[in-house]
């Protein structure tokens, strides 16, 4: 295949402008990092679609449009890869990753000599090395808070977008040998038609992780029994006798700061901040988390709730919406009660709005495949798998054909150091 390199000039502005007819008319995003390089268009005449490489922000932001209508006409959705929340990651939590953001685009057939049609979207991490090998990969892009790396599809050219995204990893524009897949559920439209590319191709792939982690549909019967129900409603009765208690969901524009500034404060005063892991511990993920939770609102994709004494929140939890999915995000709870289990009262709360909702289809927990206290209330599952695939250049089939005896050799290593 011959394919053809031509360089776009950047976007002299890196200012983002969004349909005036939406609420957010104008969006700065002056915080993403500049453009390292020119975006770069790769052509691929054998399907007529092109790839076009983004190193930086000037030139996201230019596709901003157009990249949210495709995040609301994924076969997937997912928030995770949708403009208002990978930019504000971009902004804080990119510092030491070299990324590449890989747009597929398609000819409009109502305009074949107009403005081409963006379809596919795919944000990848670069790294010199997979594994300690001295192979170089390219991963799809999973920073600390992102809890899936499912790419952005549009549905009616999906199979057609996925093999102009091999044919540019095969192709030498493609700065790696391999290719993970990392964080996908096994469930989704996108891991179906991922393996259907694989089969097609020929090509080598590895499975380098699989787990479960719980999920929530509306006709999801809890995983607690009578006895635990009794107990927490006596729970529940007990803090009641300590003043006025309310659960209630941010609404309100005017809130959002001081939704965020609880959140915050409660998140650190416990576990989370003696070990340095919560929001606030590092200035990074707090700007992270304020930006993303004020786009989420303004894009109307965020359900916060508050379970509250007195006026003060003693457990909190930040969900994301797309389409008609959600995600629990993050909980936080005052452990000053918790003899009480406001965390579990809160998140009893969000299975009832869950289930009366008529426009959630299920929630993703976005949790550990071991946490105890979700997979204790959600009784559903769903798989969550990462896989590494050969692009068919260099050593790449021998090194995928080589991880499961590596795997075996490492775990034969591990059991003889170990104590006896």
């Amino acid at each position: 295949m011959s394919i053809n390199t031509t360089t776009e000039k950047p976007n002299p502005q890196g200012v983002a402008v969004m349909d005036s007819s939406t609420p957010q008319a104008r969006r700065s995003f002056a915080n993403a990092p500049p453009s390292e390089n020119a975006a770069t268009t790769v052509r691929l005449p054998d399907n007529q679609f092109s790839v076009v490489v983004v190193r930086g922000g000037e030139d996201l932001q230019v596709r901003l449009k157009d990249w949210q209508a495709l995040a609301a006409e994924a076969i997937e959705p997912n928030c995770f890869y949708e403009a208002w929340m990978l930019i504000p990651a971009l902004a804080s939590l990119a510092a030491n990753a070299d990324l590449y953001f890989v747009f597929v685009y398609a000819p409009d057939p109502l305009r074949p000599l107009g403005a081409k049609i963006l379809c596919g979207f795919f944000p990848l991490e670069w790294s010199r090395r997979y594994k300690n090998l001295p192979v170089s990969v390219l991963r799809l892009w999973k920073h600390d808070y992102c809890f899936l790396c499912t790419p952005l599809l549009k549905g009616g050219v999906e199979r057609e977008t996925l093999a102009a995204f091999f044919d540019w990893l095969a192709s030498e524009a493609s700065p790696a040998t391999l290719m993970e897949f990392c964080s996908l559920a096994a469930d989704g439209a996108f891991h179906q038609l991922l393996l259907d590319e694989l089969n097609h191709r020929a090509s080598l792939s590895f499975v380098d992780e699989r787990y479960n982690r719980a999920l929530l549909r509306p006709d999801n019967c809890e995983g607690i029994s009578g006895r635990h129900k009794k107990e927490l409603r006596r729970q529940q009765n007990r803090l009641a006798e300590e003043g006025l208690l309310e659960y209630v969901a941010l609404e309100d524009d005017a809130a959002v700061g001081t939704w965020i500034k609880d959140f915050l404060a409660l998140e650190a005063s416990g576990w989370k901040g003696q070990q340095q892991s919560a929001f606030a511990s590092e200035a990074s993920s707090r700007r992270f988390f304020e930006a993303a939770v004020k786009a989420a609102f303004a894009e109307q994709q965020l359900m916060m709730l508050a379970l509250r004494l007195n006026g003060k929140p003693i457990a909190m939890k930040c969900n994301f919406l797309t389409g008609r999915r959600a995600f629990a995000f993050k909980i936080a709870f005052d452990e000053t009660y918790s003899r009480y289990s406001p965390g579990v009262l809160l998140e009893l709360e969000n299975m009832r709005r869950v289930n009366a909702s008529p426009t959630i289809e299920w929630m993703d927990s976005c949790a550990v495949s071991d946490h105890f206290m979700i997979n204790r209330l959600w009784t559903k599952r769903r798989t969550i798998e990462s896989l590494v695939v050969s692009t068919g250049k260099g050593p790449a089939d021998f090194v995928v054909a080589a991880l499961p005896l590596l795997r075996w050799f490492k775990r034969q290593l591990s059991r003889q150091t170990e104590p006896s």
